[in-house]
């Protein structure tokens, strides 16, 4: 029983440390760091982007972005990793989804990450080479 609790408490130490390596303090209390997504309207041909982000916890709202606008939001991801916010985005005669942010994909890369939407799909902004070269494809319906 001795080495059972021995090894647990050392999983949790370990567990500890590599949470207090991706956390930052906030107002004196160790927590994860906040994302922040930014959705910018890149169709071209004047079109109006009509943007609707939600999680499983919270609906960002409709969001109407007129060419090369963007709007933007943060949250705090879950502690177990698991936070995903997708989008709905549409332009006349045209409905796409798309996961705007999956912690397994985006966690690694950014805390900012940045969106232009094009009509082939998302581009992601890859911040060391500081351009939009991670595209993605639309969800399918």
């Amino acid at each position: 029983m001795a080495w059972f609790i021995r090894n647990a408490m050392l999983l949790l130490i370990l567990f500890s440390l590599y949470r207090i390596n991706i956390c930052d303090t906030d107002e004196g209390t160790l927590l994860i760091k906040r994302r922040f997504v930014r959705v910018t309207n890149d169709l071209g041909g004047n079109l109006t982007l009509t943007v609707h982000c939600k999680s499983a916890d919270d609906d960002i709202g409709v969001q109407v972005l007129p060419p090369h606008a963007s709007f933007g939001f943060n949250f705090r991801p879950s502690w177990i990793f698991s936070t995903q916010f997708y989008c709905s985005f549409q332009w006349p005669n045209t409905f796409k989804w798309f996961d705007i942010y999956d912690n397994r994909r985006d966690a690694p890369h950014c805390s900012k990450c940045w969106w232009r939407i094009v009509p082939n799909g998302p581009c992601r902004f890859n911040w060391y080479d500081k351009t939009y070269e991670v595209c993605c494809q639309w969800n399918k319906d």
